[in-house]
């Protein structure tokens, strides 16, 4: 992947601007270091604007900063330290401490990757649907679910199927004035990609959550953002990748809840008295 990226700035350097050429020095000369870095630090390093380096990640052909960013911190990806790989000999203790260990760092990474531009605009998509939809298949099916039941909480109207056929037809029923939070690790999956075009011939706006930028699944969303997953012994990216989906629904329903205030409390004390009700 970095060869990729490097050979890509090499051959299309000598037809950059100047500024765009600074951001390009930079970038080859430490890609390590770039690749911790927001888009105003890199900015600044590189002494150009803001908007500078976000026309270069998307000449270099990806569809924002985040997503360019996410490509960078690929390619200099290292494995978990052998220290980290889970050992016969380690103790319930130390598999403990080298699972959460791998969750936290799951999660920093995830955080680094969130800008400030996407999640207002995410939650003005959010706030402003008439429904708020969510679909996910497979593992994502249990992200999905989670933030529908998150968002019950808050004075919105949200649905969610878990079967793939009744999905289809929620994604159906939408319309432009609704919005659709699509989930997929891989962003490949045939039946998510079937729901994605279907919500976009209904002109349904799309905030997709994924930990593969250059997926189909990207192409279809109005809003990315990434969930950073990296592979334990015992365990696939796909369960690392959950733990980083389920913060990134959380941010946005916390996001939501914020926006709506002395609502959001009253929605939510109404659920919890109908709830302690049935309890009785």
């Amino acid at each position: 992947m970095e060869g990729q990226i490097t050979e890509r700035i090499k051959k299309n350097y000598a037809r950059m601007g100047s500024s765009s050429q600074k951001v390009a020095d930079l970038i080859m000369k430490n890609t390590a270091t770039i690749s911790s870095m927001t888009l105003a630090q890199l900015a600044k390093k590189s002494g150009v604007s803001l908007a500078t380096v976000s026309r270069f990640a998307k000449d270099m052909g990806y569809q924002n900063f985040s997503q360019f960013k996410w490509a960078l911190n690929s390619q200099v990806e290292t494995p978990l330290a052998i220290d980290n790989e889970i050992s016969d000999r380690d103790t319930l203790k130390t598999v403990s401490q080298k699972v959460l260990n791998a969750n936290i760092e799951t999660l920093t990474e995830t955080f680094d990757l969130l800008h400030e531009e996407d999640l207002y605009a995410a939650r003005e998509l959010i706030v402003n649907a008439k429904n708020l939809s969510f679909f996910g298949l497979g593992g994502s099916n249990i992200v999905a679910f989670d933030a529908y039941h998150r968002f019950l909480r808050v004075p919105l109207y949200v649905s969610y199927n878990s079967e793939y056929h009744m999905a289809l037809m929620q994604a159906s029923k939408l319309t432009k004035g609704d919005c659709a939070i699509v989930i997929s690790h891989s962003g490949s999956n045939k039946d998510t990609i079937n729901i994605a075009e279907i919500l976009k011939k209904k002109d349904v706006p799309i905030i997709v959550i994924t930990s593969t930028p250059k997926s189909a699944l990207t192409a279809y969303g109005k809003i990315c953002f990434f969930s950073i997953s990296k592979s334990l012994q015992y365990r696939q990216k796909a369960f690392l990748s959950m733990t980083s989906q389920l913060a990134i629904t959380e941010c946005l329903y916390m996001l939501t809840a914020q926006y709506f205030g002395k609502k959001a409390d009253e929605t939510f004390d109404s659920l919890q008295d109908i709830i302690n009700t049935r309890h009785k």
